[in-house]
């Protein structure tokens, strides 16, 4: 059942026949009614020859579907062009008129659906804290920091710049047993070589030049806590030496100091290079290298993991909304079909920047194509004039699923937020039978779950 508006003065006898198994009102075509649609969720809106309500309509819920009845003078391409589903003349072509409403309903029953699912996937998509995924890639990468943070003491975070290492080291030092304790950081990129050691270890008064007092170091200030070291792989070697004489003996100097003193901390370092290249050029010590690499964690960027960008921009909004009081609902469907075509070369700080920026700009409760940056808009025109079709992303997202989880339904039906008889219907629904069992007999023996 939809729920519809007819914003006609006069709804013609057979139009009104043809929705009557529907929930419909009947409005005046004025302001009022535009606050009405903002505030109803109509799925369905019938509007008869005023076009310039056309776009207050649009603006106010970018998700109804509107029909348009054109009197003289309208052409169906600008009224399409203004956002309508379907443009019709008078007299009314009811036999096209019934496939448009048919239309109309199948693609709003598979809206509830998506809905409904993320609904279920909702207490799934949040790890902890500010660590948002569903990715199959993502969620095998929870499930590793849950089964090394108890006992982890040296780690390591691998992946491009903006994929949100420090979110993840911090979400591996809450949930370790010293989450009470300090969490340090120190970016390597951004210090002078001659003090990363004053950095990481502490001086004493005289020790150098412009050491005019001591200082402690992370490796002191962290106590037992954890010690996040940003872009490792910018340490110069000295100080790659000194590092591992730690990492090896558990005890630091300060510069400048006769008395060692223990490292009680646990160290999760990352990097955006590729740190066995770097000790094959000479860069990075290799001893240093096994030392710090115990544990790897490798972060997929945000191209890669593009079924997270909804979840992604819901948790931005929301924390945007709760800290400005700003309400932003949503992104509308084109704005969404940009986001999800761009790549995304700055990962997830540009998609939490873009958002932002978007939300500050936009005057609508709901992100318009006009609020992105030109450079979105511009590289992602060709993918809206032809946007993937939902279906294919959901069956694309719980095939990859299976594929992670070898073929085990009842892992996946987890993995997903589903029962696994939720799972049986959309695998029959999106006929992933049959690909399911090849993958299987390709990848490894089948497994009875």
């Amino acid at each position: 059942m939809l729920n519809i508006l007819a914003a006609m003065e006069s709804p013609p006898e057979n139009v009104m026949n043809l929705i009557t198994g529907h929930k419909v009102d009947v409005l005046t075509k004025d302001i009022a009614m535009i606050k009405t649609v903002a505030r109803k969720n109509y799925d369905l809106i019938l509007l008869a020859d005023a076009i310039e309500m056309l776009p207050l309509i649009k603006s106010a819920d970018p998700r109804a579907e509107v029909i348009f009845f054109a009197g003289g003078g309208v052409e169906p391409p600008e009224v399409i062009q203004h956002g309508a589903y379907a443009c019709f003349s008078f007299p009314v072509d009811i036999s096209r008129l019934t496939e448009v409403i048919d239309s109309i309903s199948r693609l709003v029953e598979k809206r509830r659906e998506n809905a409904k699912l993320e609904g279920q996937l909702s207490a799934n998509y949040t790890f902890f804290d500010n660590v948002v995924g569903r990715n199959p890639r993502m969620i095998e990468t929870f499930m590793f920091i849950k089964r090394i943070a108890q006992y982890y003491r040296t780690a390591i975070i691998l992946g491009e710049t903006g994929t949100g290492k420090e979110v993840i080291a911090k979400a591996l030092h809450s949930l370790s047993p010293v989450s009470q304790n300090p969490f340090m950081v120190c970016d390597c990129g951004s210090l002078v070589n001659t003090l990363i050691e004053s950095e990481l270890f502490g001086h004493r008064k005289g020790s150098f030049t412009g050491a005019i007092a001591d200082r402690r170091g992370v490796f002191e200030a962290a106590g037992e806590g954890t010690i996040f070291l940003d872009e490792i792989g910018e340490l110069p070697l000295q100080s790659q030496t000194s590092l591992l004489r730690v990492l090896q003996t558990g005890e630091f100097r300060r510069i400048g100091d006769q008395h060692a003193s223990l490292a009680k901390c646990r160290f999760i370092a990352a990097t955006n290079k590729n740190l066995q290249q770097e000790v094959k050029s000479g860069n990075f010590r290799e001893d240093l290298f096994y030392r710090v690499t115990q544990f790897m964690i490798e972060i997929p960027p945000l191209r890669e993991r593009k079924d997270d960008i909804p979840l992604l921009c819901r948790h931005f909004l929301e924390r945007f909304s709760a800290g400005t009081g700003k309400k932003v609902l949503g992104i509308s469907r084109h704005a969404q079909i940009m986001m999800m075509s761009y790549d995304w070369p700055g990962n997830v700080r540009e998609l939490e920047n873009t958002l932002e920026r978007a939300a500050i700009l936009t005057s609508e409760s709901f992100i318009r194509p006009d609020d992105l940056p030109e450079h979105i808009r511009s590289v992602s025109s060709e993918k809206v004039r032809h946007p993937v079709c939902l279906d294919d992303v959901v069956k694309k997202h719980i095939e990859e699923t299976l594929v992670t989880c070898n073929g085990n339904r009842t892992r996946a039906a987890q993995m997903l937020g589903l029962t696994k008889r939720s799972l049986l219907r959309k695998l029959e629904k999106y006929e992933i039978q049959s690909l399911q069992k090849s993958k299987r007999t390709k990848n490894a023996p089948a497994r009875t779950s």
